[in-house]
């Protein structure tokens, strides 16, 4: 068992308060949903840690931390879009924040968001990475599962065609 103040519990503790924020705010840009972006963002942390006391430092606690967030990011996805058209069938009513409550904020944040949206998915995915989740191109090329060079292009053109969608400039293609 390691003591408290093992140089192991420090690493972990450290670790653990760089990324929380971090992986928070991805899983938030992704989904729009502040609690199940913490309870996505607890698991995965959580995670983090079972490995860490079981086996030891992963090589990447930020790869492994998001490479568990997408996996279970992707699978809140697909139980929301099951459950949502029962929610609606049965009349609970939406949960959603009044149109009145934050609304110069918000008109803002649906901008945005929808220019996301239109970008195809791999540039969605890396620009959100680097830019929301804080990490280097190292980082998200592990994440993503591609070179060095491939995450920089990605997040490069990335960049550019969402500057261009806020401006209104950009053509989505077909399939994304």
């Amino acid at each position: 068992m390691v003591r408290q103040g093992s140089p192991v519990i420090v690493d972990l503790d450290e670790a653990l308060s760089q990324l929380a924020p971090r992986v928070l705010r991805y899983l938030v840009a992704r989904l729009g949903d502040v609690s199940l972006a913490e309870e996505i963002a607890q698991e995965s942390l959580a995670a983090l840690v079972r490995c860490w006391r079981n086996g030891g430092a992963p090589e990447s606690a930020d790869a492994f931390v998001f490479a568990v967030a997408r996996r279970r990011l992707g699978r809140a996805v697909w139980r929301r879009r099951l459950w949502v058209p029962l929610e609606l069938a049965s009349g609970s009513p939406d949960a959603g924040p009044s149109p009145e409550s934050h609304a110069i904020a918000r008109l803002e944040e649906q901008r945005v968001r929808a220019a996301l949206a239109r970008l195809p998915r791999r540039d969605r995915e890396a620009i959100l990475l680097v830019a929301v989740a804080e990490m280097s191109m190292a980082e998200a090329a592990k994440v993503l599962g591609v070179s060095l060079s491939a995450a920089k292009m990605r997040v490069h053109r990335a960049r550019a065609r969402l500057a261009e969608l806020l401006e209104g400039r950009y053509d989505t293609p077909a399939a994304g």
